[in-house]
C-alpha cells in the first residue's frame, strides 16, 4: 500500500492494507473506529460501516499526486478521510488547459463512474496530504445496489454542473442584496438535465397526487395550474430516505427555481417552505397536454436518479438563496448553514467558531459566470474582502506580470480580472 502517514498508526494502517480476507474481528473494530471520525460516515446504517469496513483500502497521497486523470477509466470508489483534493477539467486531451472547478474536503466521495464504465470525468490531484479510502469496483456496485440512497449523500455534485455557469448567473449581485423578495426571475434557458428533472417530477406529481397542480384562489385572484410550497416539501421529503430534512427539499426545490423549471407565481427567486403558490414550467401554457401514461411510466423509473441527483446538488442552492438574503433577513437556522459552510473554508481555519459564527451573519454570496469581467481596479478604494469559493481570478499590477490565483485574495488595490466562473463570499467593512 502507501508508506505510512502521521495521522495513522503504523499498526492502525497495516489493517487497512491487509489482505481482506484476513482481516480479523479487532481490525474491522479499528477501522470502524476511525470511519465513524469523520462525521459523513456518522449517517450510515451500521450494516455498511461494517461491509466498508471489510472490503476498504487505505491510501494516503503526498501533495501534488494525481490520482486519475480526466478519460481514465476507473476502477475504484474514493472517499476523503483527511486533507483535500482539486477537481480540474479540461477541454483538450493534453489536460494543459485544466481548470480547478472545485475542492473535495473531508467526508466527500467520488469516482462514481465505475458503476457504469465511463471515462472519469475530472481529474483529481491531491492539494495537501490526503488519506483516502478506496473500494474497488466489485464491491462497491454490491454496496450502491444494497445502500444507494446512504452512499449517495457522500458524493460530490456532478462535475457538469459545478462548471457550469447557468445556475450561478442568475444571483443577485451585491448592488441588489437587499430586494431579495422583490427580485424578478431572469429569462434563461434551464439546462436540459434540469429541465428533464422537472418535467420528471411534475409527471410524478400528477401521477401519484394529481390534487397538487390545480388552480387556486387567493385575494379574489386565481391562479392556474400551481403547487403549494409546503405540500412540494412534503411530498418530496417522502419520496426518499436521501431528501434528509425540510431545509434538504426547499434546496432541491430551489434547483429548480434558479434554472427557471419551477417558478413562483410572482417570479420571487427563493423558494419558501410556505403557502406560496409555484407553477412547473410545462404548465406556463394553458394548452399544455397531461402527460400520457407512457410518459407517466418513464418518469416513475427515472424519479429515484432524479431525485438523487437533486440531494446531490440542493445544498448549494439552499445555500445561494439564505446568501442572498441581507444579513437582517437570516433567521437561525440560516445561520447555522452558513456557519457549516464557513467550517469547510480553508482560508479560514485559523479563525475562532466564534469568529466564523459572526461572519455567518454578515457574508454574502457573489457570482460573475462571465470571464474577463473586471472585480474592481488599480488604485480603487476597497469596500468589500473577497473569499473565492469556485473558479480562480487573474491579478494584474500595472508594470509587473499578472498572477493567477485559485483560492483567496485579500488585496484590494490591483485590477482584479476573472479568468473563469468565480463563486465567492464578500464582506463588505
Amino acid at each position: 500500500f502507501i508508506e505510512k502517514h502521521a495521522s495513522i498508526e503504523g499498526e492502525e494502517q497495516s489493517r487497512w492494507r491487509g489482505d481482506k480476507c484476513e482481516r480479523s474481528g479487532e481490525d474491522v473494530d479499528i477501522i470502524l473506529t476511525r470511519l465513524r471520525e469523520v462525521k459523513a460516515f456518522q449517517r450510515f446504517p451500521p450494516p455498511l460501516l461494517l461491509q466498508i469496513c471489510a472490503c476498504a483500502f487505505y491510501e494516503c497521497l503526498e501533495k501534488g499526486i494525481t490520482l486519475f486523470r480526466q478519460g481514465d477509466i476507473g476502477t475504484s470508489w474514493y472517499a476523503v478521510l483527511s486533507g483535500s483534493l482539486d477537481v480540474k477539467v479540461s477541454e483538450t486531451a493534453n489536460h494543459q488547459d485544466a481548470v480547478t472547478i472545485c475542492t473535495l474536503g473531508i467526508g466527500t466521495a467520488f469516482g462514481e463512474s465505475i458503476l457504469d464504465n465511463t471515462p472519469r470525468h475530472a481529474t483529481i490531484v491531491s492539494r495537501e496530504t490526503s488519506e483516502l479510502l478506496r473500494i474497488e469496483q466489485r464491491e462497491f456496485k454490491t454496496l450502491w445496489e444494497k445502500y444507494r440512497q446512504s452512499l449517495a449523500g457522500l458524493l460530490a455534485p456532478p462535475y457538469g454542473a459545478m462548471e457550469s455557469g447557468s445556475n450561478n448567473d442568475r444571483l443577485a449581485d451585491k448592488d441588489n442584496m437587499n430586494s431579495e423578495s422583490g427580485s424578478k426571475a431572469h429569462n434563461k434557458i434551464p439546462s436540459e438535465k434540469l429541465q428533464r428533472a422537472g418535467k420528471v417530477l411534475r409527471n410524478a406529481i400528477l401521477s401519484r397526487a394529481p390534487h397538487m397542480i390545480r388552480d387556486r384562489k387567493y385575494h379574489l385572484k386565481t391562479y392556474r395550474q400551481c403547487c403549494v410550497g409546503t405540500e412540494l416539501v412534503d411530498w418530496l421529503v417522502m419520496q426518499s430516505a436521501c431528501v434528509l430534512t425540510r431545509s434538504h427539499a426547499v434546496g432541491m426545490w430551489q434547483v429548480l427555481l434558479e434554472e427557471g423549471v419551477l417558478n413562483h407565481v410572482d417570479q420571487e427567486l427563493g423558494f419558501q417552505d410556505k403557502y406560496l403558490f409555484y407553477r412547473f414550467l410545462d404548465d406556463e401554457d394553458e394548452d399544455t397536454p397531461l402527460p400520457s401514461e407512457e410518459e407517466k411510466r418513464e418518469s416513475e423509473e427515472e424519479l429515484p436518479e432524479t431525485i438523487l441527483f437533486l440531494a446531490q446538488i440542493g445544498p448549494d442552492a439552499l445555500l445561494r438563496m439564505i446568501l442572498r438574503k441581507s444579513p437582517g433577513q437570516r433567521t437561525g437556522d440560516d445561520l447555522e448553514i452558513i456557519y457549516d459552510e464557513l467550517l469547510h473554508i480553508k482560508a479560514l481555519a485559523h479563525l475562532s467558531n466564534t469568529v466564523k459564527r459572526e461572519l455567518a451573519s454578515v457574508v454574502i454570496f457573489e457570482s460573475h459566470a462571465k470571464a474577463g469581467t473586471v472585480l474592481f481596479n488599480q488604485g480603487e478604494e476597497g469596500t468589500s474582502w473577497y473569499i473565492i469559493l469556485k473558479g480562480s481570478v487573474n491579478v494584474v499590477i500595472y508594470g509587473k506580470l499578472s498572477k493567477h490565483i485559485d483560492l483567496m485574495t485579500q488585496t484590494l488595490c490591483m485590477q482584479i480580472i476573472i479568468y473563469s466562473v468565480l463563486m465567492a463570499f464578500f464582506l463588505v467593512f
